[in-house]
């Protein structure tokens, strides 16, 4: 394969990559037009001219500019892929998920699903989510050859994988300091949205609570966005049960919504890390809403707190005066971070974690579930 120059960049190098014999690239270039149609990629990073799934911008990344890509896979695909290997019964959904699998596995794209352990934790216990996390190592070190077969439809190419390592006994369910925070706004814009206000005095009601009385929760506030928005398709599954007549259910899908804000934070996180350094970061979902989230966290941090890429992101679910008036409040609220005297005041406040989220979560409990 060669990469050379062209009538737009005459002064590029020419490069030639050698393939390793039988390397599928004609599947490959399928799997990668599934995958981008699908949608379920939303990269952390601009995407080559070429396209975001096109395994040429891989193969010349890696090969070439020796640059490492890295998946963080939202739980439900990590899943997902232990069912595979356990010999779970096709479907078209686990034949996508052997897609992705076959697709990263063939262009060096590494699978890291860390977040996606912790939240199994949390409500099926640490032996569950440890044994979950041998049998996804089991699955990400499979041969590839098998899975790129499943996601063309041979529905007999994989059989049941025996597990192939001891168990380790990481205390996944330990809480994540930063979960615990996610699940605070979390419960704050249930609180909100279960309030009967006007969709704007919810959204500025959650940025002024940031500021005065938590944290300034960047995604938190861009989720809240697009779930507060009039017109936000997008919204629907963000907050699962939230009116359920049985309010543990409503809990629960708080909880779920605050994950989802994790790993995203979490994602952000890598993503400011890397700066600089030459590596790609990607996430995955097959959740709508979860990727609109997503888009939207990095197109705002890719262009620095700006307030006319910010309005223009909130114009197809807001009017343009409101989105005008989200985004300088946004833009506000992010330039507080750094203030001093909100700084003391969180420091010195008497209501710790623990207490805040015992008051949401009473809060939610005693609400209706009949709006």
């Amino acid at each position: 394969m060669t990469f050379g120059p062209d009538d737009d960049d005459p002064e590029r190098i020419e490069r030639t990559v050698i393939l390793s014999p039988g390397f599928p690239y004609v599947e490959l270039r399928a799997l990668g037009e599934m995958l981008e149609t699908d949608g379920v990629f939303v990269p952390g990073y601009r995407p080559p001219p070429v396209g975001l799934c096109h395994p040429d911008a891989f193969i010349f990344e890696a090969e070439v500019e020796e640059i490492r890509t890295i998946l963080l896979p939202d739980r439900n695909i990590a899943s997902r892929m232990v069912k595979i290997v356990a010999g779970a019964p096709m479907d078209a959904m686990l034949r996508k998920i052997a897609a992705i699998k076959a697709f990263c596995h063939f262009l060096d794209i590494q699978i890291e699903p860390s977040v996606a352990f912790h939240e199994l934790a949390q409500t099926q216990g640490n032996d569950a989510a440890n044994l979950e996390l041998a049998r996804f190592r089991d699955a990400d070190n499979a041969d590839p050859h098998p899975w790129l077969d499943l996601a063309f439809g041979d529905l007999d190419a994989l059989a049941p994988l025996a597990p192939q390592r001891s168990l380790e006994s990481h205390d996944l369910a330990f809480p994540l300091r930063r979960w615990r925070r996610n699940y605070i706004v979390a419960l704050k814009i249930a609180e909100l949205e279960l309030s009967g206000r006007a969709n704007l005095d919810r959204m500025l009601a959650l940025l002024s609570w940031m500021r005065d009385d938590f944290i300034v929760a960047g995604p938190a506030a861009l989720l809240a966005c697009i779930y507060f928005a009039p017109n936000s398709p997008p919204r629907k599954g963000l907050f699962k049960q939230l009116r359920s007549p049985n309010r543990l259910q409503a809990i629960k899908g708080v909880q779920n919504a605050a994950w989802d804000l994790t790993h995203l934070s979490e994602m952000i996180r890598k993503v400011n890390e890397a700066n600089g350094d030459p590596i790609r970061l990607l996430f995955a979902s097959f959740d709508e809403g979860l990727r609109n989230l997503s888009k939207l966290l990095f197109t705002f941090s890719a262009d620095e707190c700006s307030e006319k890429v910010l309005i223009g992101a909130l114009i197809p679910w807001w009017s343009h005066a409101h989105a005008e008036r989200i985004a300088m409040s946004l833009v506000e609220l992010l330039a507080y971070i750094d203030d001093e005297g909100r700084k003391r005041r969180q420091a010195n406040s008497p209501v710790s974690i623990d207490e805040m989220i015992r008051q949401g979560e009473q809060t939610l409990l005693s609400a209706h579930g009949s709006y």
